[in-house]
């Protein structure tokens, strides 16, 4: 048991959330809840970047008040995680006093370095990337590379810089001291390229007058000692990850919490986060984060998600038509942090049918059914075999189909499944992770039907061993709540509460999880659907 802090990127407030903003959220929400069962003292960060003149334009563009306009923005996306069961701990908004005095003592301790200085700056400038381009760097047809429909100004100007390529040697040696910087690996490629490629200083603030002024005062954080700039986008946004920790104000919780264990983001700003980041934080003398954890973009049915041809999905009214469990276990289970994805509701459907209501919630109604059939809702002693039971199938989780052998097999299933969900997750790799749990799920379910627990129940002189086989058969469920609890919380909690167990303690996947938890006695509740079926109609 140690700390883990994780954070997400910051959105811009340009509009409201989409379903492209899901898959970073959800795993990151995933791997919190996980780390707090493992007892870790977890803090969760996520936010909102607001400080960019793209807000602005938004804001105008909406014939709303640029204040008014983030308030509302802000609400959207709060009320989208809301419906998702994100669980963050810390929400920043980079318009807060803290986030100013952050982002500026930062500037100032490169400056104290010799990492910042004047000079002019000349370059194509996306206003929805926030990132000036070379004519190399753009597409054939002159748009920004992320954004095509974008053709980026040319922008001449005087700013201040940072000296990146000073730490181009220091960047190599760490990436070759930690090379699980990046994860999933396949990310990494890229970023090591640029770095051999050589390192360009990038511009670390704007002149206000390129800029408007709101309620009298420039948008943005305000240069130390230059009121005629504000800070430029990656030395203003990043440093919220510091922000959220109590960076400069507050040092017992910033020791308490630095270094970030994982920033979790998307691939286009992998560049700012795995170069600009670290030497930004070497030259203020800070610990770098542990790791960073890349994944894709996301289409929305083959097509690329775009407020602009209305291309999107509310992430809040999915989860309202479908439920939280539904969405976060089908962008967990079906879109990988290795590549690309895409974002089908058919997909959905499917998935959640089939994984959700034919596996799991089969196996919670048919054990909870039959102990309440059977044991009149209480739950059995788990009794060993006094007699052979009736033949079964061959069973690939046990080296016999006698009962021992039956119940052991179970059991190193159980343990296996764990061990496999926890690794999974660790890795960013949820779709293992979730394979691995649903090893305990088929398994159970094969259990059930290979000991038939309806002929059991015919014979008095088995009614130990009918016992055995649903007390077996709910104590896969009382572990399989804690190991689907980061995933689907929701339905886990109700799991939980039809097999009588209390709600999920911190640290149950650390003490919790050894076969055996379950108390004879304990009455359960009745069952219950926890997976409606979704029809296809819908």
């Amino acid at each position: 048991m140690g700390k883990y802090y994780i954070t997400t990127a910051i959105d811009y407030p340009n509009g409201p959330p989409h379903i492209g903003h899901s898959l970073e959220k959800v795993a990151a929400d995933v791997a919190a809840r996980y780390h707090r069962l493992r007892g870790d003292d977890t803090f969760f960060s996520m936010g909102l970047d607001e400080n960019s003149q793209h807000v602005l334009a938004a804001a105008e563009a909406n014939g709303t008040p640029a204040r008014e306009w983030v308030d509302l923005i802000d609400e959207a996306f709060r009320s989208a995680w809301r419906k998702l069961d994100i669980t963050y701990d810390r929400w920043i908004r980079t318009t807060e006093p803290a986030h100013f005095h952050a982002s500026q003592e930062l500037f100032r301790r490169a400056q104290a370095n010799g990492d910042i200085y004047k000079g002019t700056y000349a370059g194509y400038y996306c206003p929805r990337c926030n990132t000036f381009y070379t004519t190399g760097e753009l597409t054939p047809q002159g748009t920004c590379p992320d954004h095509p429909t974008v053709t980026p100004d040319w922008i001449e100007e005087g700013n201040y810089f940072f000296a990146l390529s000073k730490y181009t040697d220091r960047l190599t040696q760490y990436f070759e001291k930690h090379p699980d910087f990046i994860v999933p690996a396949t990310w990494r490629g890229e970023v090591v390229n640029v770095l051999r490629q050589g390192l360009r200083d990038f511009s670390v603030s704007r002149p206000v007058r390129s800029g408007k002024l709101v309620d009298g005062k420039p948008w943005g954080v305000p240069v130390p000692g230059d009121p005629d700039h504000v800070l430029y986008v990656w030395f203003d946004a990043l440093t919220n990850y510091l922000t959220a920790v109590g960076f400069p104000e507050e040092p017992e919780r910033f020791e308490r919490y630095w270094p970030a264990d994982a920033h979790v983001i998307g691939k286009d700003i992998t560049r700012f986060h795995c170069l600009y980041w670290p030497a930004m934080l070497m030259s203020a003398g800070i610990e770098l984060p542990k790791s960073v954890a890349v994944h894709g973009f996301m289409t929305l049915e083959g097509d690329r998600i775009s407020k602009t041809t209305g291309n999107i999905i509310d992430p809040g009214e999915l989860a309202d038509e479908f439920g939280a469990d539904a969405v976060r276990y089908y962008l967990m289970r079906d879109i990988s942090f290795e590549r690309d994805g895409d974002f089908a509701r058919a997909n959905l459907i499917q998935r959640y049918n089939s994984d959700l209501a034919n596996d799991l919630g089969n196996l919670l109604n048919r054990t909870v059914s039959m102990i309440g059939r059977y044991f009149q809702g209480v739950l059995p002693e788990p009794v060993a075999p006094v007699a052979p039971v009736l033949p079964a199938a061959p069973s690939s989780a046990a080296s016999s189909s006698d009962a021992t052998g039956l119940d052991a097999g179970l059991q190193r299933v159980a343990r296996a499944a764990g061990e496999a969900t926890a690794a999974g997750i660790e890795r960013w790799d949820f779709d293992s992770a979730l394979d691995g749990a649903w090893q305990l799920v088929r398994r159970a379910n094969q259990y059930i039907d290979e000991c038939e627990p309806w002929k059991l129940a015919r014979d008095p002189e088995q009614r130990a061993r009918l016992g055995a086989v649903l007390y077996n058969a709910a104590e896969s469920l009382r572990l399989l709540t804690i190991y689907v609890a980061p995933f689907i919380p929701s339905a886990a909690a109700k799991m939980r509460a039809q097999l009588g167990l209390p709600k999920i303690e911190h640290g149950a996947w650390a003490t919790q999880t050894t076969w055996g938890g379950l108390q004879a006695g304990t009455r359960l509740e009745k069952a219950q659907p926890v997976f409606p079926r979704i029809e296809t109609a819908k």
